[in-house]
């Protein structure tokens, strides 16, 4: 398992309580379902679709990386490594 960052800004941490939190996990879905659990069916709503995916208007990195680019959500993850979700802004 792997120690690792998880930050979250807007929506998303006022869902979680909080914008910074430290969890373990050795890969992004395990650190996600982690939170899942200690959270509420709110919080997952904002962040995955009904078949698991991330949002459309979510962005995930690790260390700077795009998930996208990665493996998804089954992306493994180091000591250290720090997880940023994002939710997309829009405006005029």
């Amino acid at each position: 398992m792997a120690d690792v960052t998880l930050r979250v800004f807007s929506s998303l941490a006022t869902a979680l309580g909080k914008k910074k939190v430290e969890v373990e996990g050795s890969s992004l879905i395990e650190v996600l379902d982690s939170l899942i659990k200690e959270h509420d069916e709110e919080f997952k709503a904002k962040i995955l679709d009904g078949a698991g995916n991330p949002q459309r208007h979510i962005r995930i990195y690790i260390n700077g990386k795009d998930i996208r680019f990665l493996k998804q959500l089954n992306t493994p993850l180091s000591d250290g490594d720090e997880v940023l979700i994002l939710p997309a802004v829009v405006g005029g």
